[in-house]
């Protein structure tokens, strides 16, 4: 597009949900291995780290008091008694269609020391969600956000 001319015209584009494109998991019509093994391990004491997006989607939906602000900056879903505190009594997330982003890529994670993006090792059930190009790709952009996020968050608190 040149400088100075006019953007043409163009209808909002409905934001795609995670379950679509490049989630790891499945469409909601097929299920997750998680639901298949009734598993919720990564939800019990979890570090997910999110984004301003993350966060920003969540307050919109009306969710308060979902996540803490770590040492390092970086904001963390909250635990309540060892659970995330969207996980319901029978192990379902409250938030799914609006869940960070991390948990819909997830067991997709960064291996720092590799520097690749693997299936997290800790999942059971890893080997039975897919790894896409995209996804991995989406990752990586996410895991730079959070970490340029927090060092501004950090910049911002000053020296303690």
């Amino acid at each position: 597009m040149c400088a100075g001319a006019p953007a043409p015209a163009r209808a909002p584009r409905a934001r795609p949900r995670y379950s679509e494109g490049v989630s790891t998991h499945p469409a909601p019509s097929q299920p997750s291995p998680c639901l298949r093994h009734a598993c919720h391990a990564c939800c019990l004491d979890t570090r997910m780290t999110l984004t301003e997006a993350d966060v920003a989607r969540l307050r919109a939906a009306g969710e308060e008091h979902f996540f803490i602000t770590a040492p390092d900056g970086s904001w963390q879903l909250r635990n309540v008694n060892g659970r995330c505190v969207f996980l319901t009594a029978d192990g379902r997330c409250s938030v799914y269609e609006r869940r960070p982003e991390g948990c819909a890529l997830y067991p997709l994670v960064l291996d720092l020391a590799a520097g690749r993006v693997v299936r997290d090792p800790f999942c059971p059930h890893r080997l039975e969600f897919p790894a896409p190009a995209a996804a991995r790709r989406r990752l990586r952009r996410s895991v730079a956000r959070e970490e340029r996020e927090a060092q501004a968050r950090r910049l911002a608190r000053g020296p303690r």
